[in-house]
């Protein structure tokens, strides 16, 4: 294959990566619905 597909590839990869890494409210969801959930659960005990 050529190198301009590596050099996509690779790049679309590291894209990818700062994507993943770079989101704080998808990590603040996160961290909101894992607290919902924890009272949920000490609500039903």
């Amino acid at each position: 294959m050529s190198d301009n597909y590596h050099d996509y590839v690779r790049r679309m990869a590291q894209v990818r990566a700062a994507r993943e890494e770079n989101r704080p409210l998808h990590h603040q969801l996160v961290e909101l619905l894992r607290f919902v959930l924890e009272c949920e659960f000490a609500w039903l005990d």
